[in-house]
């Protein structure tokens, strides 16, 4: 770009260093725009030595002589300097929250040269410290994420006890740093600022360049004046004259207050883009993550039909859209340049270590068992599927169909499986911890051609942990050895062998830092990102922050409006993408679009602003109504099922949704099964109904009175342990631990029950879970009859009146069948009453003659006892037999009619919880 602002200043370099850069230092915030920087200094001819380039952060290193340690080396050095304090500290795993929170402080105190000593005088001069936090609730508690929900006064005591031995922490632990030749970042700005202020420090370069910060620092402050006293610097600022000349423009805030505090700077190169030039920028709502993603791949697609893909750029303002948009680009990945690398985390060998560490940390040394998600987990990953190791699909299949919740360490160990054996071991100490990963590692380097890619980074984080616990073996158990692997991993990225700058630049928002490029489509641009909204983490008070000079909430959001607005001043096409789905855990909008929308089109009418929405699926149009024809195939499935018989449940399925009836009955795909663990609607009816028969057990034929009743109620406990042992075998004590409130109900519905029938005693217990059939004649599509089936809970006897009792766990909205009701609306009012009825007719088929009352049990209304479902006097004759068969037959004539199609629900609510709605996009 021609007009870009590194284009603009190294022309201006050029001319003030008469073509010569070799002894000049060049200074960017980071190190992303290096190579921009040297592809503008060829582009414009230059053909002589290059300067030397630095970020920020290396800068300071090399002119302070002490090296910037790993943040862990500092946690794990800060702990030992903070335990002569605090010595009742023991571990360190809980300090890891508030150690960071202390590294954030110290570091800031030094890079904006705050006083130390007056600073921690203010601070234990605030009054009734305790009553100051208590009357902020949202700090400092919400502010430490990596610890534990512990009782609140309890974090309040140690919050207190921290205060204490704040300052001596501070400099015995600068001290003990300096004595190690290390330093945090904050030191080592703080050090080159007095160093160069004293005159204790020689500046060698002829010129120090910086280019493009923003908010710089009191430290970074002092040293550029001090460069610039001595005609030794330039600094050019990124930013249009439209932000820094508008005082309410928020994105100028730093920049305005630098210019204010510098003296005799150089001239700046400012635009005016936002004034003068023509842009193009979509605002564009899509659902969720996926959703945007899939939404920039159409935006790219269409974008690229009429623009080249260099000087593009993809921003990320959060990483977790990374996957999802690498999948939806629409070029191949020669055309992508991720800048910053592949995050290490999102590999497929991280992603194991990520399953193994959940496998360790779930792990209950008690029962010495694994839980079952993590072991699945492991299982069915990706790189131990391709090993087709048929222990491993074995045992797969048998912790599914037995419904094993946690399973026994010595089944694992005696698996016919060197692999198995391998991932499920017992860990008892932090040096087994170190081997197991080292094990894990090396089968993956033997069978894994892909795993060496990212091989070096894993190995290298793996090394430094052993090295940690030679070094402070004490202070690291399995916790904390599985925390630093996570941490570490999460930072690390693998780097990419080569950056193409004509390709489409895939970066994070804080690397755009210094660049332009034509095209910007940036996301997610929502509250709570950008800007982000969450509060400083920090021990000191806004207060105190603020008169001390250290940075705040209120100046955090000028940050993340400068490095949005940036972005905008040269760009000609912008796509701002947001998640529109506000109430998946995301935020709305960002404000900035609003900004956007309303200010920036008033300001210049070259400014075209276009808004669009994007719903699932992406595809420009909603997707299309799935509509199937009921083929040769649809009623030889069909058939194939009369031949052992329709149920009530299975017919009324086929009005809830055709299309899920045709998935389940006709191509048999079949549904997951979870293993249970947490009581459903559709298990707890089954211990219901289990405990039922299991309390008229052996009583079958036998007159039952109060006494009777009474007798069995008081036993309810031991026969739902005889249920729950039947139903989940040995993982009952499991389901016992989880479920004890849902299994108490259980048993209070049952009590309830059993008083119903104490009132309605005596009678006689003809049977109970009776299984009935009736081949009703049916002549339609090749279908001579239809082969009925149904299991009756209970049928008893009274006056010489037998009733049916159906147990409901469900929700009973109508009482009585209304056989007028269209067969499509069966399922919402009338299928309870339905199968009721229906098991009636399959009753009286078989017992001709019989008085038949038909009622349902209500479980969501056991106070109210049975109700018949029959209407007027609830009586089942032979004439109501005749309707009900009429009404059966026109329900099951829909199921077989050739010139009905299959088609979807139109009630959505019954997509949420069903199986295949992936399948047809709902």
């Amino acid at each position: 770009m021609e007009n870009s602002f590194l284009h603009l200043v190294v022309k201006e370099i050029l001319g003030k260093s008469n073509g010569g850069l070799k002894n000049h230092a060049v200074i960017f915030p980071n190190k992303r725009p290096f190579l921009y920087f040297i592809e503008e200094l060829r582009n414009q001819g230059y053909p002589n030595e290059l300067p030397s380039f630095y970020s920020i952060e290396s800068f300071m290193e090399e002119m302070a002589g002490a090296k910037a340690a790993d943040p862990i080396d500092l946690l794990l050095i800060l702990f030992g300097v903070y335990q002569k304090h605090y010595p009742q500290e023991t571990d360190f795993d809980a300090f890891w929250g508030w150690g960071n929170l202390m590294l954030d402080d110290f570091d800031e105190i030094d890079r904006y040269m705050a006083d130390p000593n007056a600073l921690f005088k203010n601070l234990s001069a605030v009054k009734d410290l305790e009553k100051y936090f208590l009357q902020d609730q949202s700090m400092p508690f919400e502010m430490l994420p990596d610890l534990m929900p512990e009782d609140e006064q309890y974090l309040k005591k140690r919050f207190l006890e921290t205060w204490e031995t704040y300052e001596k922490t501070y400099f015995d632990f600068k001290k003990e740093l300096n004595s190690r030749n290390l330093a945090y970042s904050g030191m080592n700005y703080r050090a080159v600022a007095e160093n160069i202020q004293n005159g204790n420090l020689k500046t060698e370069a002829d010129k120090y360049i910086f280019i493009g910060f923003n908010a710089i620092s009191k430290s970074e402050e002092t040293i550029i004046q001090k460069l610039i006293d001595q005609n030794k610097a330039l600094i050019y600022w990124d930013i249009d004259k439209y932000f820094l000349d508008n005082e309410r423009e928020e994105s100028g805030h730093f920049i305005r207050k630098s210019m204010r505090s510098l003296r005799g700077y150089n001239e700046q190169l400012m635009g005016d883009q936002i004034l003068t030039g023509a842009k193009n920028i979509h605002i564009i709502g899509a659902p969720m993550q996926v959703g945007q993603a899939k939404a920039l791949g159409v935006e790219l697609k269409n974008h690229f039909k009429s623009h080249e893909k260099n000087s593009t750029a993809i921003v990320l303002a959060d990483e977790k859209l990374l996957t999802p948009v690498l999948y939806s680009l629409p070029f191949s990945d020669n055309n992508i340049n991720i800048t910053s690398g592949y995050p290490l985390k999102y590999s497929s060998l991280a992603t194991l270590f990520q399953s193994v560490t959940s496998l360790i940390n779930n792990y209950q040394p008690e029962t010495r068992s694994f839980y079952h998600k993590d072991v699945l987990a492991v299982l069915s990953h990706p790189i131990l599927r391709t090993e087709k190791d048929i222990a491993i699909s074995s045992l797969k299949k048998r912790i599914q169909n037995e419904q094993i919740i946690y399973l026994p360490l010595r089944e694992l160990e005696s698996a016919d499986s060197e692999l198995i054996k391998l991932y499920f071991r017992e860990i008892s100490d932090t040096g087994e911890l170190d081997k197991y990963f080292r094990d894990v590692l090396s089968e993956t380097e033997k069978h894994h051609e892909s795993a060496t890619d990212i091989e070096n980074p894993v190995k290298t984080i793996i090394d430094s942990l052993s090295l940690l616990i030679e070094t402070n073996g004490n202070e690291i158990s399995k916790k904390t050895y599985l925390r630093l692997f996570k941490e570490k991993v999460n930072k690390a990225v693998t780097n990419t062998t080569a950056q193409n700058l004509e390709a489409v630049q895939l970066m994070g928002m804080l690397e755009t830092r210094g660049l332009d490029f034509d095209t910007v489509f940036m996301l997610p641009v929502n509250e709570g990102i950008i800007p982000d909204t969450k509060k400083n983490r920090s021990y000191i008070p806004f207060d105190i922050r603020k008169n001390f000079g250290l940075p705040t909430h209120d100046e955090q959001e000028g940050l993340y409006a400068y490095n949005f607005y940036r972005l905008l001043q040269k760009a000609s096409d912008i796509y701002l993408i947001y998640n529109s789905e506000t109430g998946s855990g995301g935020e709305e909008q960002s404000r900035y679009l609003r900004q956007v929308e309303y200010y920036l089109p008033t300001a210049n009418p070259k400014i075209n602003i276009q808004r669009r929405y994007y719903g699932l699926p992406l595809k420009g149009q909603q997707a299309k109504p799935i509509i199937i024809q009921k083929d040769a195939h649809y009623f030889e499935a069909l058939m194939a099922k009369n031949l052992t018989g329709l149920s009530p449940t299975f017919i009324s399925s086929y009005f809830i949704c055709q299309l899920q009836f045709y998935y389940k009955n006709i191509l048999k795909i079949p549904e997951k099964e979870a293993i249970v663990e947490d009581l459903e609607a559709k298990h707890f009816g089954t211990l219901f109904h289990g405990l039922m028969e299991r309390t008229y057990e052996g009583l079958k034929g036998q007159q039952i009175d109060s006494k009777i009743l009474a007798e069995r109620k008081s036993v309810l406990t031991s026969s739902m342990n005889y249920v729950l042992n039947k139903e989940h075998g040995r993982q009952k004590e499991n389901i016992l631990k989880r479920n004890n409130i849902a299994i108490e109900t259980v048993k209070i519905l049952a009590e309830k029950t059993i008083e119903a029938d104490v009132n309605y005693a005596p009678f006689k217990l003809i049977d109970m879970e009776v299984t009935a059939n009736y081949k009703m004649p049916f002549h339609q599509n090749g279908f001579e009859e239809i082969n009925l089936k149904g299991i009756i809970d209970r049928i008893d006897e009274k006056d010489g009146i037998a009733r049916i009792v159906d147990y409901k766990t469900g929700n009973v909205k109508l009482k009585q069948f209304n056989y007028n009701e269209p067969d499509e609306k069966l399922y919402k009012d009338n299928k309870e009453a339905f199968q009721t009825l229906f098991y009636g007719l399959l009753y009286l088929k078989n017992n001709p003659g019989t008085k038949l009352k038909p009622s349902i049990m209500p479980l969501r209304d056991v106070i109210n006892g049975y109700m018949d479902v029959n209407e007027k006097d609830g009586l089942f004759d032979e004439k109501s037999a005749v309707l009900f068969e009429q009404k059966l037959k026109s329900i099951i004539g829909s199921i077989l009619d050739p010139e009905l199609q299959i088609v979807q629900t139109e009630d959505l609510n019954i997509c949420r919880m069903c199986s295949y709605k992936n399948m047809c996009m709902r």
